[in-house]
């Protein structure tokens, strides 16, 4: 038995039988021997492969969607925030396709929001080739000790990993997704714990929708990181850019998932070993923002986003100059951004501004 699995079945003992959902993934991904402290998840002989990693245009066309925001509505000094900047790729991208807008360049306080010292040092050894151009690049691994002045935050895939709650009712019963484990057999179970907290059934009756089976997922944790980036604009100025999985209807179902070598698992098998992540609920994104009295753009979807701000375009420019190799590579990497079937429909993109965008 590993340490993190020691420390989960502790855990539970300590609290008369079971953890929530929520608290399990939490500690699975974020503890110290947790997954995302350790472990190398990012490309091809890992766990998974992000848009950044498929195609260069990715990162391009967000590249230029940034820079004509800040010329448009900043144009000053300003703090550019990548939430979980993977090896840099994105962030990457996006200054070698600004490197000919100097002004912008030389405004830009980078800020990278990380917590896997592996991955760290792959950024610093990535974007080392940018460090006569910016004043200074800071890591953190918290937005907290983020500078107060007008900021640009953006987040690819970054809000799928936050724990969540689940719920389901049955006969009319609210009851909550339990962790518990079975020492004969060695393993995790999930059992469905009643709740009897009135406010809690009071919030799931608002959502429930009489569906057979619905499960309703929740993350406080989630809701919360994602309230503090619009407080902090709201008050400072600026935008924030989410692509990620999702959706904006309601679901009845669980997006819970956990991947091992680009491979569906089991999520209560390898605790620290595998990426265990779901859906994020881009209403409830635009439910916080419009609180805030923010200006919500979206939700799009990711083909939406990309092909509204010249994707098609600049693949076709870059195809001019591409050897028959390179052109086939940049046709599947194009594909696979924007096509229904691929991230094109399942990816979505929010945009929250302080500023009312034309």
């Amino acid at each position: 038995m590993n340490k993190l699995k020691k420390k989960i079945v502790k855990k539970i003992y300590q609290k008369s039988g079971s953890i929530s959902l929520d608290e399990f993934i939490d500690i699975c991904l974020f503890d110290e021997n947790g997954y995302y402290k350790k472990k190398y998840p990012i490309g091809k002989s890992a766990d998974y492969t992000t848009a950044p990693e498929i195609s260069q245009l990715f990162g391009e066309i967000l590249g230029i969607y940034i820079y004509n925001f800040w010329k448009n509505y900043l144009n000053c000094g300003f703090n550019l925030v990548e939430l979980g900047p993977g090896k840099g790729t994105l962030l990457d991208d996006i200054l070698r396709i600004c490197k000919h807008f100097k002004n912008f360049l030389y405004s830009v306080n980078l800020n990278l929001v990380e917590i896997n010292p592996r991955l760290m040092e792959l950024q610093k050894k990535n974007l080392k080739k940018y460090n006569n151009v910016l004043k200074k690049i800071r890591w953190s691994k918290d937005f907290n000790p983020i500078k107060k002045q007008p900021s640009i935050i953006f987040a690819n895939e970054f809000f799928d990993c936050f724990g969540i709650k689940q719920f389901i009712n049955i006969d009319k019963k609210w009851y909550e997704k339990h962790i518990n484990f079975n020492n004969e057999e060695d393993k995790f179970f999930i059992y469905n714990k009643v709740i009897n907290n009135q406010k809690l059934i009071k919030k799931l009756n608002t959502i429930h929708q009489q569906s057979p089976n619905q499960i309703i997922e929740i993350s406080d944790k989630r809701s919360k990181y994602f309230k503090n980036l619009c407080k902090f604009i709201k008050k400072y100025s600026g935008i924030i850019i989410i692509i990620d999985y999702g959706y904006k209807k309601n679901i009845h179902y669980s997006s819970l998932q956990s991947i091992k070598s680009h491979r569906h698992t089991n999520i209560l098998d390898n605790p620290g070993n595998q990426d265990i992540t779901s859906l994020v609920n881009f209403k409830n994104f635009e439910q916080i923002a419009h609180k805030i009295k923010l200006h919500v753009y979206g939700t799009y979807s990711q083909k939406e986003f990309l092909e509204s701000n010249g994707i098609k375009e600049r693949k076709n420019n870059i195809l001019k100059k591409a050897s028959t190799n390179q052109k086939k590579s940049i046709e599947k990497g194009y594909e696979r951004l924007v096509a229904n079937d691929q991230m094109g429909k399942t990816f979505k993109c929010l945009i929250i501004s302080s500023c009312i965008l034309n």
